[in-house]
């Protein structure tokens, strides 16, 4: 991802997270740090926070479904049950 420190990679992601524009994140990232990073490490900081988010949603949507499944199994197994 480039050779920006750790410091100033959180803090970049921490403007991203604020939808601030990359020229604006430069000169922040320039006042802090005395230099700015690659516009491409800053898509690829952003596009990693876009897949989190993406997969936290997916990881949500799965327990949702799971919960539903084990309704409905434990509906099922109360039905059989009492036809046993």
């Amino acid at each position: 991802m480039g050779k920006s420190s750790q410091e100033k990679i959180e803090y970049a992601t921490q403007l991203l997270r604020a939808d601030i524009p990359y020229r604006e994140i430069q000169e922040y990232l320039k006042l802090r740090f005395g230099s700015g990073m690659s516009n491409t490490t800053l898509q690829n900081l952003q596009e990693e926070r876009d897949e989190i988010s993406r997969l936290k949603e997916e990881l949500k949507r799965c327990h949702h479904q799971l919960d539903l499944y084990k309704r409905l199994y434990h509906e099922l197994l109360e039905k059989l049950q009492g036809k046993l």
